[in-house]
Parts: C-alpha cells; structure tokens; sequence
C-alpha cells in the first residue's frame, strides 16, 4: 500500500506569520493535531498541538517555534516506509510530497493503523493485525463474541483485556495485563522468549500511542491474537487527565513469535 492510497489530501497549511492564537484556533475548529507551514510554495516547517501546550505567549508568530527541519515523505513511499519513519523519529505525522517537492498531503499514525485494516479488505483471511483490531475495537459482548469465534475460526490464539494508569505507570500495566491475559488464555507459554514477544508488540502499539497523546495515562481495551508466525496487539481507547479526557485512539504493534 502505497501513502497516496490513505493520506489526508486536504491538508491545512499556514503561513508563518500568523499567531500562536491563530494556529490553536485551526487545530480546534478541524480537530487536528499538526498544521504545515509554508511559505513560496515550500513547505518550510511543521507547528503540532504539543508546541501550543508549552507555549504561554499566543501572540507570537509560528515561524518563532514552528520545527523549522520537517520530516517528509512522497507520496510512491510504502505505508510501512512511513511507518518506520515516524517510529524512528518519534513523530506523529509527516508532510507527502509530490515528485516536484510540493505538498499534496499529509499522513499521520492514525492513518498507518487504518491502512492495515483498508490492506485486509477484499481479502479471504483476515491476518493477526486486522484482528486484533477488530476485536478491540468491539462495544458489546455480543459482537466482542461474535469475533471472538471468527477470530478462533482461523485457526489463531486470541485473548483480550482491559486496562487502566496514569502517565508514568501505563506502559507497565499494558505490558502486564496483556502478558497475563496471553498466558491464561492459551496465546503464549510462560517462557521468556514467548512473553518478550508480547512485550515487544506492546510497546510498539504504545509508541504510537504516545506520540498522539505524550505524558497522559488513560484506559484501553487490548486484545492479542497469535498466528502465521507472529503476535499482533491493538490498543484501543482513551487518553486523558482530571480535566479533560482526549478523543478514542487506537495503535497496533507486531512481534514476530
């Protein structure tokens, strides 16, 4: 899958003259969290909804805290191209390009985590990620049962939880909730190299997560499914503190087992 199938085409980009003010304003009103700065047609920097938190003065211009080296990518790369990237970078999304270096889009992590559902559409076998998710993403008993059974259907190990922390104990409950529930369930032996696998995709669904929403705990439903050689973990739910609680998320992380 290539990123020009799943990018965000209407992109919102500003001009670095206008206000702190101006820029929180246009995150808000379209429910984003990155705006692309550009200037003669370039794409000259990247302002994300984390600089507007550590940032007191609003009335400053964006060139003055905006990150000046932007990250991009083109539009031909592969989604899991991108996907290193943003990892490797610890970023949340990054500016496509055309071919003459123009901007056409933009690509996040969400987006990453829907391509590998839109990826499994058509086909006959769901694959370990796409179930994961699936189940996760369920809202009743009767439909978390529903694929449950199909999930078991194909032959894979399946088992779910849920979970809840702040900020500093989150990684560590995610780790040990779905590492339990592996075990209890049948999807791992309790042996190093099986549960370090399990930790392995854990943590990769949780990077994600954490580059969306940094420093703040929440609660997820987690749901792990073992087959064709690896475990695939999707974390779904909310981040969030005593004032405010952010919107549902969703990340998935593969080990291969």
């Amino acid at each position: 899958m290539l990123v020009k199938e799943l990018m965000s085409q209407d992109v919102i980009a500003i001009d670095p003259e206008i206000t702190m003010e101006e820029a929180q304003r246009l995150m808000n009103v379209n429910s984003i969290g990155r705006l692309v700065v550009v200037e003669d047609e370039k794409v000259i920097g990247i302002i994300t909804d984390g600089d507007l938190v550590q940032q007191n003065d609003l009335n400053i211009s964006i060139k003055e805290l905006m990150t000046h080296e932007v990250i991009s990518v083109f539009e031909d790369d592969t989604v899991q191209e991108v996907a290193r990237i943003l990892s490797d970078n610890g970023i949340g999304g990054v500016p496509v390009l055309n071919k003459e270096e123009q901007l056409v889009g933009i690509v996040t992590a969400e987006d990453i985590v829907s391509g590998y559902v839109k990826q499994e559409e058509g086909k006959a076998k769901l694959s370990p990620e796409s179930s994961a998710i699936y189940l996760a993403m369920t809202r009743s008993r009767e439909y978390e049962n529903y694929w449950l059974d199909k999930i078991r259907g194909y032959n894979y190990k399946v088992a779910i939880t849920q979970t809840g922390a702040n900020a500093e104990n989150l990684p560590i409950k995610l780790r040990e909730s779905m590492t339990v529930a592996a075990i209890a369930r049948g999807v791992i032996k309790e042996n190093f190299k099986e549960k370090m696998a399990v930790s392995n995709a854990v943590k990769d669904a949780y990077t994600q997560l954490n580059l969306v929403n940094p420093g703040l705990g929440g609660g997820f439903k987690v749901s792990i499914v073992r087959g064709r050689g690896r475990v695939a973990v999707a974390v779904f739910g909310k981040f969030g503190h005593a004032l405010v609680d952010g919107p549902e998320q969703l990340a998935v992380g593969m080990s291969v087992i």
